[in-house]
């Protein structure tokens, strides 16, 4: 299973749901309108995003539309879900809404799969339950009376993290790979789940469903089940490894998960540039020639390590961001009055940005210099899904944009252009205790608009998951990209190519390709 170690990341880490764990909150009119105020007056001051997707007309419209709705107490679940669409019309993927601290609880319960899609059809990969009949390839119908399809998109559309603008597969990837989380978040924490499935061998014959009530369990309990029966499908590869695939076609994977930092105290990221360093030794001394760099999942980090990263195969000096800036309101949350040395630090990095009204950096055309002595200049091969994103979004825009790689899965999370990142805040709404994050800063990227491929960096090769992938636990995106290399196509070859036959692919408009076609 891929990044079993991580289950439940996204939210269990910092929420765990349960309906039990307090009393249920009853909010007065006057408290829910207090709370939708402020946190529209905190967009309003700080998020650099406000109008970029979603017109200023168009926000206000649903925040008086939600504003007007609120006319009677609501508890509190509720009144999360009423608040949501005003965050979600964003359409950023770096602002997000957390429940309140005291909605935490260690027995919550879950939904005891892992969901996986395959066409327009549900299936379990992963069984936490009680019941041991449910295998791998059970197609799961519905839950507590709705279908998957529909609970699928319901949570889509409750929550746009790691997706940016009118972008599907960031979303559909989190709220897929994360359901049981997304579910818990949405609906609160439920002791059982009403099933209706079909068996493996049930899928292609006219033998009728089957309904099961099923006990959820907590998360300590979901991990140990999860652990003790798939523990050898774990993805055990460290950040930044490296693993020879071919000696023959001199085919290596680098293993991308990550661009934060490998240790809490390195400012410097001395670690992390140690490792990079050790793996383009290993992939130098291995003469490779074809580099996989597997990205799948990587949700981001640090602008810094994805540049470093960069330095090993971009034919020439470069920036990665063309231009940051913030919102004037910014500056009081960088600085505080007891540290006087912070209104210094601020004056060195920002100036006053006439055409925005608020900052700009002054340090974001900083150039990195590529490396020489163990600069990769082979094919590259990108594996990227919808949960690539952020940093990973510029990795990926900056090698497009350098006319480099074989992009292959399906397409990132993050914009080509540039997102809203940088520094964040997090506000509390006063009477829910709700708290959303808000990014700071709007960073462009430095690329041409006339390189992109697409609202985000899109896949030459546009690969699905095929029921066989499913059940042998495969992972297609990898297979095909092997295949790729097999039979010598590249879509933008290196700056040297390697011995052997070479088919440049044309640029054709793409298609979805099963994995085991």
């Amino acid at each position: 299973m891929k990044n079993i170690g991580r289950i439940l990341l996204l939210w269990s880490l910092v929420i765990a749901f349960n309906s039990h764990s307090a009393p249920a909150q009853l909010l007065t009119t006057s408290q829910t309108h207090e709370d939708l105020s402020y946190l529209k007056r905190k967009l309003d001051l700080l998020h650099p995003g406000m109008g970029h997707y979603t017109p200023h007309a168009r926000m206000e419209q649903i925040y008086d539309s939600l504003y007007n709705g609120l006319t009677s107490p609501m508890n509190y679940l509720t009144f999360f879900r009423h608040v949501s669409p005003l965050v979600n019309a964003l359409k950023d993927g770096h602002t997000n809404i957390n429940h309140r601290r005291a909605w935490a609880g260690k027995s919550a319960r879950f939904i005891p799969f892992y969901i996986r899609q395959v066409g327009n059809r549900y299936f379990i990969s992963h069984n936490a339950s009680a019941d041991t009949s449910l295998r791998r390839g059970t197609e799961l119908l519905s839950i507590n009376g709705r279908t998957v399809a529909d609970l699928h998109r319901e949570l889509m559309d409750a929550d746009r993290t790691g997706s940016d603008g009118d972008n599907l597969t960031g979303r559909r990837q989190w709220s897929m790979v994360q359901f049981a989380d997304y579910y818990a978040a949405w609906f609160g924490s439920a002791d059982s789940a009403k099933i209706t499935y079909r068996l493996p061998s049930q899928l292609f014959d006219d033998t009728p469903t089957r309904t099961k009530t099923l006990r959820c369990p907590t998360l300590t309990g979901f991990r140990a089940v999860m652990n003790r029966r798939y523990h050898q499908e774990a993805d055990h590869r460290a950040n930044l490894s490296v693993q020879i695939i071919d000696t023959l076609s001199r085919t290596a994977v680098l293993r991308v998960s990550s661009f934060m930092g490998l240790k809490k105290n390195d400012p410097f990221q001395v670690a992390y540039n140690r490792r990079l360093k050790r793996a383009f030794r290993e992939i130098r001394k291995q003469n490779v020639q074809h580099l996989v760099v597997d990205m799948q999942g990587n949700g981001g980090g640090m602008v810094l390590n994805s540049a470093r990263l960069l330095r090993y195969w971009m034919p020439k000096p470069f920036t990665i961001m063309q231009h940051e800036e913030m919102k004037r309101a910014a500056r009081a949350e960088l600085t505080t009055r007891w540290n006087p040395f912070s209104a210094l630090n601020f004056n060195l990095h920002y100036r006053t940005d006439k055409a925005s009204g608020g900052f700009a950096s002054r340090s974001s055309h900083r150039q990195f210099r590529p490396h020489k002595r163990m600069a990769f200049r082979g094919n590259l091969y990108f594996l990227m899904n919808g949960a690539s994103f952020s940093a990973t979004t510029s990795v990926l825009a900056k090698t497009l944009d350098a006319g480099l790689g074989t992009y292959v899965g399906e397409a990132s999370g993050s914009a080509y252009w540039g997102d809203f990142a940088g520094y964040f805040k997090t506000v509390t709404l006063p009477n829910s205790k709700i708290q959303v994050r808000i990014p700071l800063k709007k960073l462009y990227h430095a690329v041409s608009p006339d390189r992109a491929n697409g609202f985000t960096v899109e896949p030459d090769f546009a690969v699905s998951r095929s029921y066989t992938d499913l059940l042998n636990n495969r992972d297609y995106v990898l297979d095909y990209a092997l295949r790729l290399i097999c039979d010598g196509i590249v879509v933008r070859p290196g700056n040297s190519t390697p011995g052997g036959e070479l088919h440049i692919h044309p640029l054709v408009p793409r298609q979805t390709i099963a994995a085991n076609e």
